[in-house]
């Protein structure tokens, strides 16, 4: 079927699966290693009209990396760091290739100087699993916890190259292409031109990943971040990158209630700016599930952790970003903890690189040590999955969304954890379910928080996208109107619906439905 020898149709079976332990078909794969390599390589899908799955490090757990049949493009081998330069403002920027993972960009951003004045630079994204790739976190617009203060990766992405369904390819830096009202035009490199319409969708204001984040007037290089593959392939990032803290603060405060706990997150989040410059980073939750999960497991034993006490049923962990050696941000959080119910006692402050790799150590520990339980019950029925929500909600229904949760579990009598950026209002519940039928209870519930999280003005997809797995709430989310329009967009870039097909939307319903909507493809 294909020349090329960019192509093998030995397929390994890792690059069948991601994180979300869906596993896929596919006829064949290539690793391209160059943005030349992988714009031939879609020219040869495109002859051959095949479906084409593209991956990074395959670390989503949407399945959005999980192929359907048809062609994968791994971008593995694409995992260069290109060149850094520094603006005429002094502002940093880093070209790096799609594959490099975040994990071996922070290794060379902590040994590597600005040649300009000595400065030490970091990329905030800060999703759990630092494996991850910088062009999946792109594609599906990543954060983690660090959000709370920096935002999602479409903050930090200056410039991409995007290969589209066709081979063609385009060059975007920011500011330089942006919609007028709902119209765009974008020119590739061939010279042929793009005309479309953006739909018209309300985006939720709140931490939000689900679906195409369009604005009237938007820069068009956010058309392609947060897109999860669907309108090309991103083939290069240019990296805004912030000046390193001069140091970290690190905070894990244990709570006897939860009540309590939610107080002082409302309060830290209130007071923060009464210690400026120092900006208050992430503030991440663990319910008694997770903390019970951490205490038996090898984590908290090779952690030397305090022993745990009686009392200690709730936990947050609270990040500091410090421009000066200052004790203001701990006192202010010891301060709202002894009014909020906390104590100075059931606090550990980590200030020191190596007490901090601790505490952050901790912080990912949950989500791990779930899977490692899932995998354990898998075993036995090889059905089961976990349930992970990823919902956001307003500020002001921080309280009863957990209650929801609460009320909710207790009544089905299903083992679970809840932990995550409470900082954004974004908590993981995690279902752990014994056999097939506890998941049937805990799907129904899923789909009845996502409706009302939705009935808030809230996100059903935070961080993680939608890929595979959510493309029904997506469009309860956001309606068919919507919906539609974010397919006819789709068609825009990609006619022949090539391009990791079946993901946000329905394989069998991606055509663009009737409208007003003219669309234009010309060489020029």
């Amino acid at each position: 079927m294909f020349s090329s020898s960019l192509f093998s149709t030995s397929v390994p079976a890792d690059f069948l699966r991601d994180e979300s332990r869906k596993i896929g078909t596919a006829e064949a794969i290539a690793f391209p290693h160059s943005v030349s390599e992988l714009a031939a390589a879609v020219r040869e899908v495109a002859a051959n009209d095949q479906p084409l799955t593209i991956q990074g490090s395959r670390t989503g757990i949407a399945a959005g990396a999980v192929p359907e049949n048809g062609i994968i493009i791994s971008l593995t081998k694409m995992a260069d760091i290109l060149d850094f330069r520094v603006g005429e403002h002094g502002q940093a920027f880093l070209r790096v290739q799609p594959g490099l993972s975040l994990a071996v960009l922070r290794r060379h951003l902590a040994t590597r100087r600005a040649t300009t004045a000595g400065n030490r630079y970091m990329f905030p994204p800060d999703p759990t699993e630092a494996s991850a790739s910088l062009g999946g976190m792109a594609a599906c617009n990543a954060s983690g916890a660090s959000s709370y203060a920096y935002g999602a990766t479409r903050n930090h992405i200056e410039a991409i190259t995007v290969v589209l369904a066709d081979g063609d390819t385009l060059r975007l830096r920011r500011g330089q292409a942006c919609a007028i009202h709902n119209r765009f035009s974008l020119t590739t490199e061939s010279g042929q031109t793009i005309i479309g319409q953006l739909p018209n969708i309300t985006l939720p204001q709140v931490k939000n990943a689900a679906g195409y984040q369009i604005r009237p007037g938007m820069d068009l290089l956010d058309l392609f971040i947060g897109s999860e593959g669907t309108l090309g392939i991103i083939a290069e990032l240019e990296l805004r990158l912030l000046p390193k803290p001069a140091s970290t603060l690190g905070i894990l405060c244990y709570f006897r209630t939860e009540e309590q706990a939610l107080r002082f997150v409302k309060a830290l989040r209130t007071n923060a700016l009464s210690v400026r410059p120092h900006t208050l980073v992430a503030i991440e939750y663990f319910d008694q599930g997770s903390l019970q999960l951490i205490r038996g497991s090898t984590v908290h034993t090779g952690l030397l952790l305090p022993p745990p006490q009686t009392h200690w049923n709730v936990a947050l962990y609270i990040e500091w970003a410090l421009t000066t050696i200052d004790s203001g941000p701990a006192d202010m959080t010891c301060n709202l903890l002894s009014a909020c119910g906390g104590h100075v006692d059931d606090t550990w402050v980590a200030f020191d690189a190596p007490t901090l790799e601790k505490l952050k150590t901790f912080r990912h520990a949950v989500p791990e040590q779930v899977n490692l339980l899932i995998a354990e019950r898998k075993r036995n029925d090889p059905a089961i999955t976990k349930l992970g929500t990823d919902f956001s909600v307003p500020d002001d229904k921080l309280e009863q969304v957990m209650r929801l949760y609460r009320a909710d579990l207790a009544a089905a009598n299903l083992e679970h954890v809840i932990f995550g950026h409470i900082g954004n209002n974004h908590l993981h519940v995690n279902i752990i379910p014994r056999d097939m039928n506890e998941y049937a209870i805990g799907k129904r519930l899923y789909r009845k928080w996502a409706e009302q999280v939705i009935a808030w003005g809230g996100s059903i997809a935070a961080e993680h996208g939608v890929g595979r797995l959510k493309q029904e709430l997506l469009e309860v989310m956001y309606g068919t109107e919507a919906i539609d329009g974010m397919r006819h967009l789709k068609h825009c870039f990609d006619p022949c619906n090539r391009l990791n097909p079946g993901r946000l939307f329905d394989r069998s319903s991606t055509q663009p439905a009737p409208t007003d909507v003219q669309t234009m493809r010309t060489g020029v």
